[in-house]
Formats: C-alpha cells, structure tokens, sequence
C-alpha cells in the first residue's frame, strides 16, 4: 500500500495514523510533498490535521508547542520532529509576517488556500494520493514558481514570500510566473517592513542553490536589491554579479567576500553590520579577503597557511567565481599538506620560551613581534621547526636588530 512513498513519510505515517484513529484527517503537506513529485530528497515533514493542537497535545507524549498560538506544534516521534498544524486560514497581516488571528477550517482545501505557491500547496494522504486545488502538481512539471490565489494578497500579507520566490529559483531551477514576476517587482518595496535577519536566511538559501548563477539575472531585474542592506546605496554590486561565474556557496560569508573584493570601497564590516550577522560570518568573510589580496604579493604558502583545510574549498570557489583559474584546489591542497606547521600552536616554542632567552627584557608587544617573525620563517622553510635552531636564529636576528 505503501511502497510508492518515500522512506521519510513512512517513517512518519503512525503520526497520521494516531490523529487518523482518534477521528480526525491527516496529510502531508508543503515541501516534502513537493520534492517527492520532483524526485528530490526529502527534508522535514510537515502534516495538516483538522485536530486542534490541544487535542494534537494529547496525543503524543512528547509535543512542543511552538507555534501553538497559530495552530502549530512539534511532535516528536522516535526522535524525529514533526510540525503538526490545524488546518487553518489566516486573517490580516499588519506586522507583514503574522496573521493577526487564525481561523480555523473544516477542510483541507481552505487550509491550502492560505500558503504562497502553488508547488506547496500540495497535500499527499497516506496512501500517496494528492489534494491539489491549485494546479500546483502543474506549477511542478512545468517548474513555474506561481502565488496561490493573487499575487499582490500573498506578497503583501508577507513581503518575505517574494524572497522565498527567488530562493526558489536558485533552489530548484524554476521561474517564476509573468504574473507572478510583475507583481515581485511592483511589491518590491514591501521589503523594507521585514527585518534583515529575515531577509539574510532567505538571500543565504539562494546564495547555496544549485542554479544560483541564472538566479541572479532574476534578482537583478526583481527591483528586490533596492531595499536590501548595502544594495540599496550600491546597485552596481547587483547588476555587475551577472558576470560572475557563480557556483553555489557554502554560506552568506563567501557572498560577502565576493562583493567587497569585487567593491574596494567596501568592507566586511559594513556588510556584517548592515545585514546584521554573527562574529564568525564576519571573521571568515574577512579571512577570506585577506588571503585573496595576499596572493598578489605574499608566497602561495603564507596564503593557505592564513586559510587552514577548513577554508580552502571556500577560497576556490571564490576564484573560480572570480575567474581566478590559476589555482586548483589539488594545487592549494598540496601546498598545504607540505607546510611544516599548520598553526602557532605547533611551532617548537612559546612566548615563555622567548623570555627565558631575553630575561633582562620586559613583557610586552615585543614577544608577539618575535613570535610572528618566527611563524613565517618556520612557514615559509626559512627556519626549522626546531627549540635549538629557533634560539640560535632569533639571537642573531636580534644582534642585528641591535647593531
């Protein structure tokens, strides 16, 4: 009965099958729906209920009400978390991200009515047939990104959808409706209501997907980048992306590395402050651009020796983007592996070492200077990693500093 779905839903059919027993309906739905007609592997499972989420509560005995003010909660089963929504729809959306109020509905229909394409909106019963009142099985074979109902309702009950709609794009390889389309470009402004950490997971999504290089001829024309941080005061960052050979990234981070290379007026920290992200996107991104602007001048040994292994896949992608051909990621593979050392920790001595050579000399910047002059030269094989030769070297050199 079961052989046609996919392991996933399998695993999660006693969850229908306990809200089925108790008298009420259950389906699959959204995302994984739409990634099982397409083939694709299947990620977090969502399920429709007409039972209420007090009465979901009750049957399962661990639930997380996470949502539970607009019908949504967590089940987990097996240790697996499902979101288990009422059918519902929604009413107005003054905060341009949450319907002031639900109301819930008697049918799966009405409950499908309120979500934003018609790819996801989608429901698959646990036999594998399918409720599709909006022609979304359609918008799948034809890989057509369209609203369900009117595109100006649902872009402007949530602004965010018209971002979904173009991380879509890179995502799966669609494109986005004439109808559809029109309308992203005359709501674009409604972008400026969302909050940036919104923004930024969504543009991070189409930066990661697999067709993001055609994805960003769409961005360009969307008019979305004018009410985005930093894009909106620089456009050209946008429109000259068209001649990148973009490849999908790993994270915001590279992005960011990207356009200030590409934008020299520009920094990290004004992309990091203004898209509001983390410590460690921003010190990435800036390892990132430093390493690129160091192999103008800087041995291809330094270089790595900055990045480390867990960087290197990164820092190709940026050169390939770039049209930076002269390094493969064997050729910064092999550098790597040949370096005497891959951090300061490794190096023979410490800075307790370096006082005990100079006692009559005062702690102070001086030992991080001595330290970083010995990290090169141990990189860069012009000293061995050695607590002798080490000593024997920074005396010398410390003679000649003197003399």
């Amino acid at each position: 009965m079961n052989k046609q779905l996919d392991k996933p839903f399998v695993e999660a059919l006693p969850v229908l099958f306990t809200l089925m027993k108790q008298g009420h309906e259950a389906y699959f739905v959204g995302g994984s729906v739409r990634d099982h007609l397409m083939g694709r592997e299947i990620g977090d499972i969502d399920i429709a209920t007409s039972a209420r989420p007090e009465q979901v509560q009750a049957m399962f005995e661990k639930v997380i009400p996470i949502g539970i003010d607009h019908g949504t909660v967590v089940v987990y089963y097996k240790g697996i978390p499902y979101e288990v929504t009422t059918y519902r729809v929604d009413g107005e959306y003054n905060d341009f991200r949450h319907p002031d109020e639900v109301k819930y509905v008697a049918t799966i229909e009405e409950d499908l009515s309120r979500r934003d394409f018609t790819m996801n909106a989608i429901a698959m019963s646990y036999k594998g047939e399918f409720i599709d009142p909006y022609g979304g099985k359609d918008s799948v074979v034809n890989r057509s990104i369209e609203t369900v109902r009117d595109a100006a309702e649902r872009f402007q009950e949530d602004p965010l959808r018209m971002m979904r709609a173009l991380r879509f794009t890179s995502q799966l390889g669609f494109t986005i409706s004439t109808a559809t389309f029109r309308a992203v470009q005359e709501y674009a402004y409604l972008l400026d209501k969302i909050a940036v950490e919104r923004i930024a997971i969504e543009f991070e999504k189409f930066l990661t997907g697999e067709w993001i290089r055609s994805s960003f001829k769409h961005l360009n024309k969307s008019n979305l980048p004018k009410y985005m941080p930093i894009f909106s005061a620089h456009p050209t960052i946008v429109e000259n992306s068209d001649d990148f050979n973009w490849e999908p990234l790993k994270g915001i981070e590279e992005a960011f590395a990207i356009f200030v290379i590409f934008n020299q007026e520009l920094s990290v920290s004004s992309f990091s402050e203004q898209w509001k992200c983390s410590k460690k996107v921003k010190k990435e991104a800036e390892v990132l651009v430093k390493a690129y602007k160091m192999l103008r001048t800087e041995p291809l040994e330094w270089v790595v020796y900055q990045l480390g292994e867990e960087r290197l896949s990164s820092f190709k992608r940026i050169l390939s983007i770039l049209d930076n051909k002269e390094y493969s990621l064997e050729t910064l593979r092999k550098a790597l592996l040949a370096l005497p050392i891959t951090s300061i920790s490794a190096l023979a001595i410490t800075g307790n070492d370096l006082k005990k050579w100079f006692p009559d000399q005062k702690p102070g910047p001086w030992i991080k200077t001595y330290m970083d002059k010995i990290e090169r030269a141990v990189v860069l094989k012009d000293l061995k990693n050695n607590k002798e030769a080490i000593e024997m070297w920074v005396k010398q050199w410390n003679q000649q500093e003197e003399s």
